[in-house]
């Protein structure tokens, strides 16, 4: 009897280990900038990798922010989301709204650009706010 409970235990030990979210890529902070002004504090992220595709969110959905990045021949920006931050929310898509650039080096990412959307105090007029955000993936 002391034997099943004991390897009991131990399934439930390993599925518990099993089950737990994967901590590969790691959480780090970003700095993100809306328009020139540092917003109120870092944001923590979540970095992803899938293929030569990365993703960067904000661990916190509003205020926060999603990037992808792809990597290759160029490093390119393909798209930012921008939610409450700096009062600002707004998109930027590679060759479609806005426009961005990435550069990625010694683990460092930066993604600056421009964006489109509004802001908080007048969010029924269309307006477009520049962006940094720099992180470690």
């Amino acid at each position: 009897m002391k034997r099943r409970f004991t390897a009991a235990a131990a399934l439930l030990v390993a599925m518990a280990g099993c089950s737990s979210a994967p901590a590969a890529l790691g959480n780090h902070d970003a700095r993100v900038s809306i328009n020139g002004k540092a917003t109120n504090a870092l944001q923590p992220v979540i970095c992803t990798q899938t293929g030569k595709a990365w993703t960067i969110e904000s661990t916190t959905k509003d205020p926060g922010f999603t990037a992808t990045i792809q990597l290759g021949a160029e490093v390119k920006a393909q798209a930012v989301d921008i939610r409450n931050l700096g009062n600002f929310t707004g998109t930027f898509w590679d060759d479609n709204l806005g426009k961005a650039k990435a550069e990625v080096e010694g683990g460092q990412f930066s993604i600056s650009g421009e964006a489109s959307g509004a802001f908080a105090d007048n969010p029924n007029k269309p307006a477009t706010a520049t962006f940094d955000i720099t992180t470690k993936c």
